[in-house]
């Protein structure tokens, strides 16, 4: 079985599809290297929109035709990371994907459209945190310019209560562990993980109502 990841801490958001498929052929496309899952391509956060346009534009290059080599300095992807992917959704049995980032991308529409397409040309089914997606009346208009993220970066979930980040997240963000902080409109005390990777922490809220990643803008209490 073979399954395409775009759920950036699959182990941490969704421990019930990670017992589900870990013993499958899992590749992971994400900001995020989540670290119980081994074939990886890294990609800027936010860029989701572009890896997948760049990767319709080799499925249907009659209809959707992109500057593939600005797609992939923006998203980081390089353009020989596509045949690789190409080759491993010929046959597709799963795409996972976080509903929320779906829900709140500020590209929603390309991002919708760009899955329903490799779902079709896969014939892979597309699984949200919450069940099957299905995306057949979505529809592409225009591919959207992306957002800065640079700097310390959080996502948002609500799983827990915690705000946990990584030694990179650390020092760009200049927290040490322990601080407490007011974060998104809540406090948290700043909590140290070595394993996490990156400049980008996780951050616990009761709800989720805009785009996942966000830029870490805090005030120290």
């Amino acid at each position: 079985m073979k399954v395409l990841n775009l759920i950036p801490m699959l182990s941490f958001q969704s421990p019930k599809l990670f017992a589900k498929f870990k013993d499958e052929e899992i590749l992971t496309i994400s900001p995020i290297k989540d670290p119980n899952l081994k074939d990886f391509i890294k990609c800027e956060i936010g860029s989701l929109s572009y890896v997948l346009a760049m990767i319709v534009a080799e499925l249907e290059p009659r209809i959707y035709e992109f500057d593939i080599g600005e797609l992939s300095g923006e998203s980081s992807v390089g353009e020989e990371e596509i045949p690789e992917i190409l080759e491993f959704i010929e046959s597709l049995d799963y795409i996972l994907v976080d509903d929320n980032a779906l829900n709140f991308h500020f590209d929603k529409s390309s991002v919708l459209a760009f899955l329903n397409l490799i779902a079709l040309k896969s014939g892979a089914k597309i699984l949200g945190l919450n069940g099957e997606i299905n995306l057949e009346n979505a529809k592409f208009s225009e591919l959207k310019e992306l957002p800065n993220f640079d700097g310390a970066v959080v996502l948002k979930h609500d799983l827990d209560d915690k705000f946990v980040g990584g030694p990179y997240f650390m020092a760009s963000s200049k927290l040490k562990d322990g601080d407490m902080v007011e974060i998104s409109g809540v406090r948290r005390v700043f909590k140290l993980d070595r394993d996490i990777k990156g400049t980008v922490a996780l951050l616990g809220l009761p709800k989720i109502d805009s785009y996942i990643y966000e830029i870490a803008k805090f005030s120290k209490v």
